[in-house]
């Protein structure tokens, strides 16, 4: 199926189809979580990328807001950008899927073409999806009209060396996540009452064959998907009205639990799983607000709640939960006043920044140099 054709914004200094040196990275020799302060930690301070050698340094300006651009003009945003294992930050950039080293966060690898990805179980590879119009990539099939694309996937190196062809799935399927078992997806299977005139769509959570993509059985029906990770997929029961509707399902074991009980709250919306699968940052619907934020430990079942974040709001319920996962270190950046939190969800420690950050309202946290020895690489 040919690839949607990306509109690529004018004049962006950091996009690059070279392919980028190694990453100036050390690895990590054991498989247990290894507790280490964030360092070399990267942000887009809304319209200029800065790095800070430890959480209380002073911001580094690794690339500086373009001349000419507007106060308010962003041309660093990424979209559902996140820190994999191996270091890099991969995220969307304008209907591009883009890679950056963050030891060199100013310039971007270009991937590809994608409306959405997820990452590889692989490492170092990260599936892009493309979509078409259902009304002709689906034409002559009977469709829940809610159903308005259909998709397709194709892997990439992070290097931004070409890979293989994608495949197109099945109309009606949108994939969500890899795993060892194949691509696990969400068809849908019938339409509800939306608002107005609009159709909601009755999903249920599906497995596909990694190779010929069809469908091999359902995991869950009547469930929505909430997050996904690399060995982790949660989602919720739309007909369930008791504790417990939210599932965590790990991709490597083929089991379900729920999540665990956290004495604040219970978990609500979305969140964002760390890159081993093992925790889960999500906002905990108290009896009195929507604004508490926990991390959950899903290989242990225990729920730490961090507190109250003037950062969260009502729409963080449904929309993508503002925090980076560096290995074992959860980044929280204000995006109200410049705050910036680190928690440590080995030892269980928070750090705050003890001055706020500059920032403007379209300011991101995205991840931090991995695994370093000794003080950060000065610019």
């Amino acid at each position: 199926m040919p690839a949607a054709t990306p509109r690529l914004r004018v004049a962006l200094p950091w996009l690059t189809t070279a392919v980028l040196g190694a990453l100036v990275l050390t690895g990590c020799d054991s498989d247990e979580p290894q507790a280490a302060p964030p360092r070399g930690i990267v942000l887009n301070l809304g319209g200029s990328i800065g790095v800070l050698d430890e959480i209380d340094s002073p911001v580094k300006i690794a690339a500086k807001r373009p001349a000419g651009a507007e106060p308010d003009e962003d041309i660093y945003t990424l979209n559902e950008q996140s820190q994999l294992s191996s270091g890099e930050i991969v995220g969307i950039d304008d209907g591009t899927l883009v890679s950056l080293d963050p030891a060199r966060p100013e310039r971007a690898t270009v991937l590809g073409p994608a409306v959405t990805w997820f990452p590889s179980r692989q490492g170092h590879k990260a599936w892009a999806v493309t979509e078409q119009p259902a009304a002709t990539a689906c034409a002559g099939e009977t469709l829940p009209a809610s159903v308005t694309a259909r998709y397709a996937v194709r892997q990439h190196d992070l290097s931004g060396r070409p890979g293989p062809a994608g495949h197109t799935l099945p109309c009606g399927i949108r994939p969500l996540a890899d795993s060892t078992q194949g691509v696990i997806g969400l068809l849908t299977t019938a339409d509800e009452p939306g608002t107005g005139n609009a159709k909601k769509a009755r999903t249920d959570v599906v497995l596909l064959d990694g190779k010929t993509h069809l469908l091999i059985r359902t995991l869950a029906e009547n469930a929505s998907v909430v997050s996904t990770g690399p060995s982790r997929v949660i989602w919720r029961q739309a007909d369930c009205d008791k504790s417990g509707c939210v599932t965590a399902y790990d991709t490597t074991a083929d089991k379900n639990t729920s999540l665990p009980d956290c004495a604040v709250g219970t978990p609500a919306g979305r969140g964002v799983i760390s890159a081993d699968g093992r925790w889960y940052a999500t906002v905990l619907n108290t009896t009195t607000a929507v604004n508490h934020l926990a991390v959950l430990d899903l290989a242990e079942g225990h729920c730490k709640d961090l507190g109250r974040q003037a950062n969260l709001t009502e729409a963080d319920l449904d929309g993508p939960l503002k925090v980076a996962w560096s290995k074992t270190n959860l980044l929280v950046l204000d995006t109200t006043n410049g705050a910036l939190t680190n928690f440590d969800a080995v030892s269980g420690e928070q750090t705050d920044r003890t001055s706020n950050l500059s920032i403007t309202g379209t300011a991101q946290i995205w991840g931090t140099r991995l695994n370093r020895s000794g003080p950060a690489r000065s610019w």
